[in-house]
């Protein structure tokens, strides 16, 4: 890895912004960064969290990356982001995409609504799995209700930061997820990113829920390009669990309606009085699909027992 020239691009211009200053990178690093990570199984908070906070030097990070993901596991991540940038990179290939993935008729609804619940996607027994891991981490026991609002440095908001382990592993290379993912992206050039966790407890008078506005997760600094965001229900979210809330169909007048806004605050504060969410309930396994012009936000739970989500993407290379 510390052959590879683009680990050291991605140091030396996290640590000009670091300084201050936005450098002009390449007009393709973003892209580039978000490929990198996703073949190095990195998160996106961990490592700008390591960057930002702890790292001494480049060989600092070098040697954080190997400690974290070990050698065996870099050295073939080494090789594959070669063979993208050497050899896949922009080539024309005829692609076998997965069939019989999804009807015609989740087809239109995902079109026309830009969104999408496939129920049981992902075995009960990976969801139980990540779900107790979410529990020991946070050391919190479901049978005592008082554990579930314990602080916690990586639980922010509704937010788990975390990323490194097998359980999660095993849904992120989940092959019915990769065939849903590349039968909607229409392509199977694309690999999964390493997202986080969700943890939502039923909100108390000592705990108030305060992460219920409906956003977007988009830069408009930049082009729009079309994204899918994606999470898997750990157990069942009933209507009154907070379940993901999203308005259907603005994907298909966003590029008009977006452009009378030159801020994505601006934004937000006009959609959330103007336009009405929906929620989307389901069950343990439900793998619930959005694209990135779709308002959504996490509901307020008010139910008996916490939420558990894992958040899933794709990038395309």
């Amino acid at each position: 890895m510390i052959n590879c020239n683009f680990s050291k691009l991605l140091y030396e211009t996290h640590q000009i912004r670091k300084s201050g200053v936005r450098n002009l990178a390449d007009s393709d690093f973003d892209h580039i960064e978000t490929i990198w990570l996703g073949i190095y199984g990195l998160g996106k908070f961990e490592t700008y969290f390591f960057l930002y906070s702890e790292c001494r030097d480049f060989e600092h990070f070098i040697d954080w990356v190997t400690q974290l993901k070990g050698q065996d596991f870099v050295n073939r991540a080494d090789e594959q982001f070669k063979k993208w940038q050497n050899l896949e990179r922009g080539s024309e290939t005829t692609e076998i995409l997965p069939s019989n993935v999804l009807s015609a008729e989740q087809v239109k609804f995902w079109e026309e609504n830009g969104y999408l619940r496939i129920p049981k996607v992902v075995d009960g027994a990976h969801c139980d799995a990540v779900k107790h891991k979410i529990c020991r981490y946070l050391n919190l026991h479901l049978e005592f209700p008082e554990t579930w609002y314990v602080p916690h440095p990586d639980w922010q908001g509704i937010m788990l930061q975390l990323y490194q382990n097998e359980e999660m592993e095993v849904i992120r290379q989940d092959p019915h997820i990769f065939d849903i993912f590349a039968a909607l992206y229409k392509s199977t050039k694309i690999i999964p990113n390493t997202e986080k966790l969700g943890y939502n407890p039923p909100e108390t008078q000592g705990w108030a829920f305060r992460h219920g506005n409906l956003h977007w997760d988009l830069d408009l600094s930049h082009p729009v390009t079309p994204h899918i965001q994606a999470l898997v229900y750990l157990d069942d979210v009933p209507i009154e669990r907070g379940p993901l809330h999203l308005v259907p169909g603005f994907n298909n007048k966003f590029k008009d309606w977006i452009r009378d806004f030159s801020s994505l605050d601006r934004a937000h504060e006009y959609m959330r009085i103007t336009e009405r969410s929906v929620p989307v309930p389901g069950e343990k396994g439900d793998l619930i699909l959005w694209q990135n012009t779709i308002p959504h936000a996490a509901g307020k739970n008010q139910s008996d027992l916490p939420r558990f989500v894992q958040y899933i993407s794709f990038t395309k290379i």
